[in-house]
């Protein structure tokens, strides 16, 4: 059973009120000998202060609620380490709730880190153009809660929000705009759900891309995925059916199902089939074919959105984004089309 400042005052045979300022380094009328006897006793006894007890008096829990779709995807996973790492050199735990493909889960996590007493939730969901209803639900809750929510996309809603961004689109220009300079016009593109935000984005890069090379858009050279493996196992045939001789895919996910696609139609990549992907994890190098992907980069969107989160709490930050930058990393998946 935990010790409390009860138990120590007991044994001290001092009150609980006196014991509890000097375990809380609070300033109070003792001899140095009876401050040193309260120590002593309670290092002895294994005390621990209750954070949790002190946050419903203060609400100052030092805890961060995290919200990812997947932590089995390698970008969530390795932005929450960083998101982790960054809080927990400021004196901050975080809790992680994955919530899969539910809206329903999202909004049941938001109900219990604020029960939980969370001084700020990063919420790092895809976003829609239309916010749904369940979205909405969940900023509501923190409105209501008075505690900051950090997002990766910028949203319309009345909770204080800070929001940590990434230039979707030009990372989706960059990308085409690579496979077009190898000579490629057949240009397939793997995209993510048509409603989200980033893949919205991303869609309109490749169209820019394609319009400054004077390639005409072509809907039938388009797929949607849902940023999973399958995706890219079943966009294949589809894509070879449009005659495509590169493709772009919205995530390193969907590309990695492309590959293993690649080889059950015993097509050799790049030589057959030049790829791009998106997001560039650490998966990238290590393949047989090294792939080229646009850099997404986690750590660093996970340890800005920490610092971003810190700074509201505090009150130190305006609500003002931050927009990353892409890069473009050529691996050896994307070659020059031979003609």
């Amino acid at each position: 059973m935990r010790v409390t400042i009860k138990d120590v005052a007991r044994e001290c045979g001092i009150s609980a009120a006196t014991v509890s300022l000097v375990l809380n380094d609070k300033e109070c009328r003792v001899s140095e000998a009876t401050r040193a006897k309260i120590l002593r006793i309670a290092a002895e006894m294994n005390y621990r202060p209750n954070h949790f007890a002190v946050g419903l008096v203060t609400r100052k829990t030092h805890t961060i609620g995290l919200i990812v779709p997947d932590v089995g995807n390698f970008h969530f996973a390795e932005m929450s380490k960083a998101i982790e790492q960054e809080c927990r050199n400021n004196g901050y735990i975080v809790i992680l709730g994955s919530y899969g493909e539910s809206d329903e889960q999202a909004y049941a996590y938001f109900k219990e880190f604020i029960d939980k007493g969370v001084e700020g939730i990063i919420f790092a969901k895809p976003m829609l153009v239309e916010l749904s209803e369940k979205d909405r639900q969940c900023f509501a809750l923190a409105e209501s809660a008075s505690i900051p929510v950090v997002t990766f996309e910028p949203v319309e809603v009345q909770a204080t929000v800070g929001v940590v961004s990434y230039d979707y689109e030009a990372g989706g220009y960059l990308a085409s705009k690579h496979l077009i300079d190898l000579g490629h016009r057949r240009i397939g593109c793997l995209t993510g759900p048509d409603n989200m935000i980033s893949s919205v984005a991303r869609r309109e890069g490749y169209k820019r891309a394609l319009a400054e090379a004077g390639i005409p858009f072509d809907p039938t050279l388009l797929y949607e995925g849902d940023f999973a493996v399958q995706s890219g196992i079943e966009a294949l045939p589809h894509l070879l059916g449009q005659g495509v001789t590169a493709l772009f895919t919205f995530n390193d996910m969907m590309a990695l199902g492309v590959y293993k696609a690649a080889r059950q139609y015993k097509l050799k990549i790049p030589t057959d089939l030049s790829i791009v992907g998106f997001d560039d994890t650490f998966l990238n190098e290590i393949l047989e074919v090294p792939l080229t992907s646009v850099t997404h980069p986690a750590d660093s969107l996970g340890k800005e959105s920490a610092k971003r989160m810190l700074s509201l709490i505090r009150g130190e930050a305006s609500y003002e984004g931050s927009l990353f930058p892409p890069t473009l990393m050529v691996r050896g998946s994307s070659v020059r089309l031979r003609v």
